[in-house]
């Protein structure tokens, strides 16, 4: 069964930042990893039929160059 866990991301002003935030995260995370992210909540939920490290997250999202600000409420 997969498991969507939802982040928060701070700095995201438009679709192309989401995008790089995407390319990142799914390129850390593997193939069977989906990644959807709103640049207008700032919120990043990654589906995967494995546990999410907010580790491997975070390392992606601050390479981009954007704040990470953990799992959201």
């Amino acid at each position: 069964m997969d498991k969507a866990t939802v982040f928060e991301v701070r700095g995201m002003t438009c679709g192309g930042c989401a995008k790089r935030i995407r390319t990142a995260i799914e390129t850390d995370l593997g193939e069977d990893t989906t990644v959807a992210v709103d640049h207008r909540t700032g919120r990043v939920t990654v589906t995967a039929s494995h546990d999410i490290a907010p580790e491997a997250v975070r390392s992606a999202v601050e390479r981009t160059g954007y704040e990470f600000a953990g799992t959201a409420a």
